[in-house]
């Protein structure tokens, strides 16, 4: 795995982001580094570095934070959507900064490096993305303070999809993922693998229809895993800011709570 580090604080930075949060043309404005706007929004303390890791010989560019603070030992795999890794890691960039400040080491990979999206090959980039989203967790598993079980996997759209398939594997380890307006399916068993689950969908979803995603609650509970399913209060599929803040409100909450109950992550 290689590095560039590229530390960060509570500076201001300029990118488009606001009005693209709020649905609109993106736009250049002002905004705190590691901020996104939430009402329970914590001091930066974290880092962000440019790696690389390796995932059936190709290798894969991401995005690794790390809090400068005290660790919590916890780490968090965030796979993007289908619009990719640069336009999803402006999008996800300041939310990963504040789990990071929170103790959590999160890592986004751009999977899409493992295989191009192909139409024709949809099994064969499938399998390469479910790998690499693997081979991420176990690349933040070897941070320090990390265990393989202590990863949790957090998807968004085609992310979600992928972070089911790879949340499923055989031999995975994972046994927590958070899976955001997403669908697929599970046809493998999961008895016995302590693997829970949250699934949050919109209350209308244009893109991947909520019964995708209750599709996908079922096909994991008559699995083996435990599903919890939450709505969130939006409509669509291109979240405004304030539902992206009750979604990663409602992670911590999921991980705390698999926490204080000692069965995983941690």
């Amino acid at each position: 795995m290689t590095a560039t580090n590229l530390p960060w604080r509570a500076g201001m930075a300029l990118f488009g982001l606001v009005a693209l949060l709020a649905g609109g043309p993106p736009v250049l404005a002002q905004a705190q580094v590691g901020i996104p706007g939430c009402a329970d929004d914590v001091p930066v303390r974290a880092m962000r570095e440019t790696i690389t890791f390796d995932s059936r010989g190709r290798s894969i560019r991401a995005h690794l934070y790390s809090p400068r603070g005290e660790a919590n030992g916890e780490g968090l795999v965030l796979l993007h959507g289908g619009t990719g890794f640069e336009m999803n890691s402006i999008l996800f960039d300041a939310h990963a900064i504040q789990l990071a400040s929170r103790g959590y080491r999160v890592i986004l990979p751009a999977y899409f490096d493992a295989a191009a999206p192909d139409a024709r090959r949809r099994t064969v980039a499938a399998r390469a993305w479910r790998q690499a989203a693997l081979d991420a967790a176990e690349a933040l598993s070897a941070e320090p303070g990390m265990a393989r079980h202590r990863v949790a996997l957090w998807g968004y759209s085609r992310g979600a999809a992928v972070g089911a398939d790879a949340a499923a594997a055989e031999g995975s380890g994972v046994r927590s993922a958070i899976l955001v307006a997403g669908g697929g399916a599970v046809e493998d068993s999961l008895a016995g693998r302590d693997l829970s689950v949250l699934l949050l969908h919109a209350r209308r979803d244009e893109a991947v229809p909520v019964r995708a995603t209750l599709r996908l609650a079922d096909d994991l509970r008559e699995a083996g895993a435990a599903v919890q399913v939450r709505e969130l209060a939006f409509d669509g599929h291109q979240y405004d800011l304030p539902t992206w803040c009750e979604a990663f409100r409602a992670t911590r909450g999921f991980l705390e709570s698999r926490r204080e109950a000692g069965d995983g992550p941690a």
